[in-house]
C-alpha cells in the first residue's frame, strides 16, 4: 500500500519533500488511513514533510461527533501532527445558504482547509478520495446530467487559493477495501460516521444500493468506469488546449473586467470548443461563481439567436451583450473595483481574512480579567449582550462606532484618521460587527457595546492576529 501510494504521489508530482500539508480527517476510514499513509511516508522517507489535521465537527450527531473529535485528536498526539479542531453548525449554515447538509457540510470544511493552510504557510490540502468516491462522483454526475468534463471525475490536483494552495487526492488509485485492510494491519480503529448508512442521500444510495448491483451485472465494473475516466480526462484536456488556442484567433478586446469576441469568427469553430471558450471567458472574469451548464448554453443561445443584439446578466455582476458582429462579456465597474469583504466569525474558532493578511481568533473565557495585560489586538464582551451574529468585514460609507463614555457615535473614516491609518490601509482593515453595529476596530478602538461587567455570565474574548506588514500601521 505505502509504495502504491508512493508511485501515486511521486509520478504526478502531488507532493514535494519540505512542504507543509494540511489533511483533512473525519476520524473515518478513508482519512484516518490517509493521515497515517502520509506519516509513514514522511517518517520512512524523510521528506520533510509538515503535517497539520483538520477536523470539523458539523454540529449532527451530538455525542457520536465528539467521540470522532476524540479518536482524531488522539490519532494526531500519537503520530506529532498538529491538530486543528473546528465546531460548526451545518444546520445553521442550513438556514443562512439554504444549501443541502452534504454541500453545506463541504463548503464550511474546504473553507476552513483554507484557512488553516494560509495560516501556517501550506502549499497543499490533502484529501482522502479513493477509487470507490471516484466511481460514485461519476456515476452521481451521470444520473444527475454531465457532459465530458464530468465524466472525467475528480482531479488528482487542482487550485483552491490560485497559485498558492493547491488540493491533491493521493488515493484515487486506492479502493475503499485496500484503506480498511491498512487500518486493519496497521492497528488503527477508525469510527464509522452512522449517517453514511442513512439512504436519505442520493450518494449514499448509490453506493450503498446503485453499486453493488452494478457488481452483479459485472465484477469488474469499477476498473471499466475509472478506465472511462481517465479516457475522459486525456480528452479534455486535447479540448481545452484546442479551446485555448481558438479562443486567442476570436478576442478583439481583453482586458480586466471585459472581454470582446468576434461573433463571426466564434460561430466557425466547432460547438465542442465553443462551449469551452465561454467558460474560460467566464472563469477570467469571476472564479467566485462555479459556472454551470445552463450558463454556458444560454450564452450559446443568444449568440446563435436571430436578432441582432441581445443581453444576459448573470452572477457576480456579469453581462453578456451581443451587438452585431460582436459578443462582449463585462464586469459592473462597480463590482470590478469592489473591494468589500465579509466574513461570518467562527464562535469559537479562527477565522482567516485573506484581504487584510490577518486571522481573528475567538473563545469563551472564564474568570475575572485582567484589563492591565489586555493587548491591543484583543478585546472581551459580554456574549450575551451582543446585538447580533458576529461578522469581520471591510468598511462601508457611513460606518458609526457608539464611543466608551459618551452618549453619542463617531464617524468610522474619522477614527481611521485620527489614529493615522494610511490611506491604502483603510479599506484592509478587518471590521468587527454585531449584528448591523460596528463593536471594535482591532488595534484602533472598541465600541461601548456588550461591555463586560460584574453581571457578565459568558465572556467572549476576540484577538485579531496581524501580517508583518501592519506592525508599522499600528505602532
Amino acid at each position: 500500500m505505502l509504495e502504491s501510494v508512493r508511485n501515486n504521489i511521486e509520478s504526478q508530482h502531488l507532493l514535494g519533500p519540505g512542504e507543509s500539508i494540511v489533511v483533512g480527517i473525519s476520524g473515518g476510514n478513508d482519512s484516518t488511513a490517509l493521515l497515517h499513509i502520509l506519516w509513514a511516508l514522511n517518517s520512512h522517507y524523510q521528506y520533510g514533510w509538515t503535517l497539520h489535521a483538520v477536523h470539523l465537527n458539523h454540529g449532527f450527531r451530538g455525542e457520536e461527533a465528539k467521540e470522532d473529535a476524540k479518536y482524531a485528536e488522539e490519532l494526531c498526539r500519537e503520530l506529532g501532527i498538529a491538530f486543528h479542531l473546528f465546531e460548526r453548525s451545518i444546520p445553521e449554515v442550513m438556514k443562512e445558504t439554504g444549501m443541502g447538509p452534504q454541500e453545506a457540510s463541504r463548503a464550511v470544511r474546504y473553507d476552513l482547509y483554507k484557512q488553516v493552510a494560509l495560516k501556517v504557510k501550506a502549499s497543499k490540502i490533502a484529501v482522502a478520495h479513493h477509487a470507490d468516491d471516484q466511481v460514485e462522483t461519476i456515476l452521481f454526475r451521470l444520473v444527475r446530467g454531465t457532459r465530458l468534463s464530468g465524466l472525467a471525475g475528480m482531479p488528482a490536483r487542482r487550485w483552491l487559493v490560485e497559485n498558492q494552495v493547491e488540493l491533491v487526492r493521493p488515493l484515487l488509485s486506492v479502493s475503499r477495501a485496500e484503506l480498511e485492510q491498512y487500518c486493519r494491519d496497521a492497528g488503527l480503529s477508525p469510527r464509522e460516521d452512522s449517517s453514511n448508512r442513512s439512504r436519505k442521500y442520493a450518494r449514499n444510495l448509490i453506493r450503498l444500493e446503485v453499486m453493488p448491483l452494478l457488481g452483479q451485472i459485472n465484477e469488474r465494473y469499477a476498473e471499466h468506469i475509472l478506465s472511462l475516466s481517465r479516457a475522459a480526462q486525456e480528452d479534455e484536456a486535447y479540448l481545452q488546449k484546442q479551446s485555448r488556442e481558438r479562443l486567442e484567433a476570436v478576442i478583439l478586446e481583453q482586458k480586466p473586467g471585459k472581454v470582446a469576441i468576434d461573433a463571426d469568427k466564434f460561430q466557425s469553430c466547432d460547438v465542442a470548443l465553443q462551449r469551452r471558450m465561454i467558460t474560460l471567458i467566464l472563469n477570467y472574469l469571476s472564479r467566485q461563481i462555479e459556472w454551470s451548464s445552463q450558463h454556458v448554453e444560454a450564452v450559446l443561445h443568444m449568440i446563435e439567436g436571430i436578432r441582432p443584439s441581445a443581453e444576459l446578466n448573470f452572477p457576480s455582476g456579469i453581462s453578456v451583450v451581443r451587438v452585431y458582429g460582436q459578443v462582449r462579456f463585462q464586469m459592473e465597474e462597480e463590482q470590478l473595483h469592489s473591494s468589500f469583504f465579509c466574513y461570518k466569525l467562527a464562535v469559537p474558532g479562527m477565522t482567516l481574512v485573506p484581504e487584510s493578511g490577518a486571522s481573528v481568533h475567538m473563545f469563551y473565557r472564564d474568570g475575572p480579567i485582567d484589563w492591565a495585560r489586555l493587548p491591543d489586538d484583543a478585546a472581551v464582551f459580554d456574549a450575551d449582550r451582543l446585538p447580533g451574529p458576529l461578522f469581520v468585514r471591510s468598511r462601508k460609507s457611513g460606518d458609526r462606532m457608539t464611543l466608551w463614555g459618551t452618549a453619542g457615535s463617531k464617524k468610522l473614516k474619522d477614527l481611521l484618521i485620527d489614529a493615522k491609518v494610511p490611506q491604502r490601509w483603510r479599506d484592509k482593515m478587518p471590521i468587527v460587527t454585531a449584528g448591523d453595529q460596528v463593536v471594535w476596530v482591532p488595534g484602533i478602538r472598541r465600541s461601548a457595546i456588550a461591555p463586560v461587567n460584574e453581571w457578565t455570565k459568558r465572556v467572549l474574548y476576540v484577538e485579531v492576529e496581524f501580517g508583518e506588514e501592519w506592525r508599522e500601521v499600528l505602532k
